[in-house]
């Protein structure tokens, strides 16, 4: 008994000393965090009141709130105080005729994009540049073979719209909880992947936070789980490509901090339709991309190598080159395996101390037939 007496009295002592130092640092961030926002004499309350290139991610109410009811719990405690209160206010990025530029060159990289970026994304960003507005694409997939590039050429579409991306890889989404959270009933509680990135992680380039406009991915989509006992996957991806519910997305881990979505670039990647649901199907433009032409494969070859050397250059004494009749057998394979036997290739070359590399010519699959000798 006295034992447990100690152990309770020492349990609640941790917690008063916790709450003290909640109070201390909420008087701290919100005194020095809301003169930051108040500098142009507005009100932090209202989204209203902020410039039109703002948006209020959540309510500092809500926050206030959150930090009080996992107080007792050191594990989220500390997750929550890694979100500060200025974050409520994000950058909605703009569309303008520079973005529209960088898009235009990056189809000249990926050719095989090319209709995509001018006749599906251009067109939007030039209409947004037109009425002010900030950059929101409609919900699209990509469809393709795998290896063409899809996934890469949506990390540069991010970083040329300025509208930081995250790609989330579907076969790792097998329950909801991976995207939306686990309750805290469970003591494996934890916070989604979409709260995770759009509150706890920043630009590794800038440190920032993401924009509110931030382009997320879900590549191979059609891997997705479907319904687990946490509830339905696609049901919270159905969800989140509405405005009117991703207005007040909501983790189960932090129900007390929801967060408004609406403003947000959703799109996916596909090797095939087949898989895919009807009612995402209806939510999403679908839109197919080819494989590279030889000719496209040949560039496409020529500016993986470019790539490859420019990070070599100063760290090695003799670059290894590729020959013309390299670069055709690289440029028989997928632009992501062109990539891994370039590498390859090249730490060969540079062991053997040779001034090229070589390139395994692609060997075609042989077909047995079956019987007797």
């Amino acid at each position: 008994m006295e034992l447990n007496s100690f152990n309770k009295a020492n349990s609640n002592a941790r917690a008063r000393k916790l709450q003290e130092q909640l109070d201390k640092d909420l008087n701290g961030v919100l005194q020095i965090d809301i003169r930051e926002l108040r500098k142009s004499g507005r009100k932090y309350e209202s989204v209203i009141d902020l410039d039109s290139d703002r948006h209020e991610l959540f309510k500092i109410s809500d926050w206030v709130n959150l930090r009080k009811v996992v107080s007792g719990n050191e594990q989220l405690s500390k997750k929550v105080t890694e979100i500060k209160v200025s974050q409520c206010f994000r950058q909605l990025v703009k569309a303008s005729e520079i973005h529209i530029k960088a898009v235009t060159a990056l189809a000249e990289k990926y050719k095989n994009f090319s209709k995509f970026l001018l006749d599906f994304v251009v067109p939007q960003i030039h209409l947004q540049v037109v009425t002010g507005e900030a950059l929101k694409l409609q919900n699209f997939c990509l469809i393709g073979s795998p290896g063409i590039g899809k996934s890469a050429m949506l990390n540069e579409l991010s970083e040329a719209l300025d509208i930081t991306g995250r790609i989330f890889d579907a076969s790792s989404i097998q329950a909801a909880h991976v995207l939306n959270g686990l309750s805290r009933n469970y003591t494996s509680a934890d916070v989604g992947l979409i709260f995770r990135a759009m509150m706890l992680e920043t630009n590794p380039k800038t440190l920032e936070p993401r924009p509110a406009n931030a382009l997320f991915c879900i590549d191979e989509v059609e891997k997705v789980g479907r319904t687990d006992q946490h509830g339905s996957v696609l049901d919270l991806m159905l969800a989140l490509l509405e405005s009117q519910t991703s207005r007040r997305f909501t983790d189960v881990c932090f129900p007390e901090l929801p967060l408004d979505l609406e403003h947000l670039n959703w799109c996916f990647t596909a090797n095939s339709t087949k898989n895919l649901s009807a009612p995402l199907r209806s939510r999403i433009v679908e839109i197919e991309i080819p494989n590279p032409t030889e000719e496209q494969a040949i560039e496409i070859a020529g500016s993986i190598y470019a790539e490859e050397i420019k990070n070599l250059k100063g760290r090695l004494v003799q670059i290894p080159e590729l020959e013309y009749s390299e670069l055709l057998k690289l440029s028989e394979h997928s632009p992501r395996k062109q990539k891994q036997l370039l590498k390859l290739s090249i730490a060969c070359a540079v062991r053997d101390g040779r001034g090229s590399v070589q390139i395994e010519a692609k060997t075609q699959k042989k077909t047995h037939r079956m019987g007797f000798l």
